[in-house]
């Protein structure tokens, strides 16, 4: 059936293909559901104080902000990438049955059915072309994928993708009781990231091709949700509006990231000639948000980047941020903030 629908897509519409240069999945027709939709029933995050019923705890003790995103782990050191969404839905042996629906239309790019391969176990990862931007989402922890899903095929908002379950390949097993959905809505760093990867991890096996996690940056979901619900929602204004944690020089004329991203350049304007280097703001969660060209002559001193500010009020509000610190009077990046830079670098 998926395979005569698909067709019968192709036969409809004509694909625009895809734009090497801006390297960007580019979807044919215009989306009738422009906004981001919550992948599941379960929508009690809508209602007041509807957030215990929602969102998956880590445990039976933990208040419901464990599930949610960022630094909402371990004393807040460690960051969560997406938001759990509790299971409703159960079998008569408990075990939960809730449908998990494409939450944008959008094109299957990742699909694991192998447990063993991540913590995520069953997964789908779809990309979607969100106000012109390149956006994710990913649908984590599946007790089953829908069997003809494919990597290549169009999706549309709500065509089910798979069932909501507890699959993961951690030491401890997910508790049936907090059976979830991991939902994440993101960018993608780097899209030569297998490239990349061998030129950092010598001696390792990139699994997920350039959907592994390494690549792949959250935003808040449960936020992005609630502004999509409310018709709100635009990803290069909430791109724009997250705090800046730190702005970055970069002594290169071209990045992946801007090929993908030009939207997000600003003061594009001002000058004259070609860019030779770019400011990058980014976020605690390291996404570039805002980007400055820079003309003329600048001094890198051999440097690939430059550190030019931290905003030490962002770094105390999300201390699970990992990318910089300070060293005596001079702010540097982390090994985590190193792996991030070089992978923006890379093309």
């Amino acid at each position: 059936m998926r395979l005569f629908i698909s067709i019968i897509l192709l036969l409809s519409a004509a694909c625009k293909p895809y734009d090497q240069k801006r390297g960007r999945e580019l979807l044919a027709a215009t989306e009738a559901h422009p906004y981001f939709a919550f992948p599941t029933g379960n929508i009690e995050l809508l209602n007041a104080g509807g957030e215990t019923n929602f969102f998956a705890r880590t445990n039976l003790e933990r208040p419901w902000q464990s599930g949610a995103f960022g630094c909402v782990r371990n004393s807040r050191t460690r960051f969560h990438e997406g938001i759990d969404i509790l299971s409703q839905v159960r079998d008569a042996k408990n075990e939960p049955i809730d449908k998990v629906t494409a939450s944008r239309r959008g094109k299957v790019v990742y699909v694991n059915r192998n447990i063993a391969a991540s913590n995520y176990g069953k997964y789908v990862v779809l990309i979607h072309d969100a106000d012109g931007l390149p956006a994710y989402t990913l649908y984590g922890h599946l007790r089953s994928v829908e069997e003809d899903l494919a990597m290549g095929y169009t999706v549309e908002a709500g065509e089910a993708i798979g069932v909501l379950g507890r699959t993961a390949n951690t030491r401890d097993a997910i508790a049936q009781w907090r059976a979830h959905l991991h939902f994440e809505v993101g960018v993608q760093v780097n899209s030569k990231f297998d490239l990349w990867f061998a030129t950092w991890y010598k001696d390792s096996d990139n699994h997920h091709g350039n959907w592994s996690g390494l690549n792949l940056l959250g935003l808040d979901a449960a936020q992005i949700l609630k502004l999509s619900k409310s018709g709100q929602f635009s990803l290069k204004e909430y791109l724009m509006s997250l705090p800046t944690l730190c702005r970055v020089t970069v002594f290169q004329k071209n990045l992946d990231w801007i090929d993908r991203h030009p939207e997000l350049i600003v003061n594009s304007s001002k000058g004259d000639g070609v860019p030779i280097a770019w400011d990058l703001e980014l976020n605690y969660n390291g996404i570039p948000i805002r980007i400055t060209p820079r003309r003329g002559e600048v001094e890198s001193g051999g440097a690939k980047y430059q550190i030019i500010e931290v905003y030490e009020n962002v770094l105390a509000k999300h201390p699970c941020s990992g990318l910089v610190f300070r060293k005596g009077q001079k702010w540097i990046f982390t090994g985590k903030g190193k792996r991030l830079m070089d992978l923006l670098l890379f093309r």
